[in-house]
């Protein structure tokens, strides 16, 4: 058989977009990496794509085992997938009448502590007792919540924004009934995949999923999910002991904010100032990146990356 020929369409922050034919695109992950919706870092991470591409597919397989709908088509090589291309409608709200689209929201998890919601905690933007924890207690990372909790936030902005659920039923033209089973269908998902995770020694922190409405108006997940990228995996044996060691993108964050980035940031944004790039991480810490990546692609895929 020949090699599928490709169409570079565009670079997105993470992999880039190829035509394949009239109804499929193309996801080629790159070894490169965004943080704080900054947009694609000037350096990469050697082996990402390999580990972000076997996660990716793992997760698929996942899914249509237990039958969630999904975009997936096939892998093509080690570093790129096909999938089922959908319309990207983002200059008007969407009606019950359009189909085949990706829906303007992006679906958050929580099933532990961890990231924003654990800045959001110490900096008192969000309090602990109303997702179901102590009061005036702030919880380590890595404390359970006590039922998963979920919000939804912007997918075609600049910048990431907190969504109410009659927001999204607007924007992306669905009903209460269709976001309820949306949920449901992301419950099961992750169940399956955190428990693929939790047979390989990872526990999965938190997520986020993207549904799309797809022909005929059939609901289904797209882009990519249950990877290091869009998820917070941790080693399980570390978290018994009280120790997080992030095995995703959030290893990376940590790093920035260390290096004061997010506060530069984050203060350029506020002043509504030339936002500054991302550092350049040292090279030592590239390489543990890059190592944390391949251990979880390798334990929770299966496979042999040689990086």
């Amino acid at each position: 058989m020949e090699p599928v020929k490709l169409q570079f369409i565009r670079a997105g922050s993470a992999k880039d977009i190829y035509r394949v034919d009239e109804s499929d695109i193309a996801f080629r992950f790159t070894n490169f990496f965004s943080v704080f919706d900054r947009g694609r870092a000037s350096y990469p991470i050697p082996g990402k794509a390999l580990a972000m591409c076997a996660c990716a597919v793992k997760s698929f397989r996942i899914a249509e085992e237990i039958g969630v709908p999904t975009h997936f088509v096939e892998q093509l090589d080690p570093v790129t997938i096909r999938i089922k291309e959908v319309q990207l409608i983002a200059d008007r709200a969407l009606t019950a009448q359009d189909q085949n689209y990706l829906v303007p929201a992006e679906f958050i998890y929580r099933l532990r502590v961890a990231g924003s919601i654990d800045r959001d905690f110490h900096s008192g933007k969000k309090k602990p007792e109303h997702y179901g924890l102590s009061v005036g207690v702030i919880p380590v990372v890595g404390t359970p919540f006590p039922y998963p909790i979920k919000h939804l936030t912007t997918k075609l902005e600049s910048v990431d924004r907190d969504l109410t659920e009659e927001e999204v039923c607007r924007l992306a033209g669905i009903t209460m009934e269709d976001l309820d089973h949306y949920w449901a269908m992301i419950d099961r998902l992750i169940g399956a995949c955190s428990l693929e995770m939790a047979r390989c020694g990872y526990t999965l922190l938190d997520g986020k999923v993207e549904p799309l409405m797809g022909p005929g108006r059939r609901k289904m997940i797209g882009d990519v999910f249950c990877t290091p990228d869009e998820d917070r995996p941790v080693p399980t044996e570390k978290l018994r002991q009280g120790i997080i060691e992030h095995y995703s993108k959030e290893f990376i964050r940590q790093k920035l904010i260390e290096m004061r980035y997010y506060d530069r940031l984050k203060a350029a944004r506020d002043k509504g100032e030339e936002e500054p790039p991302i550092p350049e991480l040292p090279e030592e810490t590239i390489w543990e990146i890059s190592r944390r990546y391949k251990a979880l692609a390798e334990a929770y895929a299966g496979v042999n990356l040689d990086i």
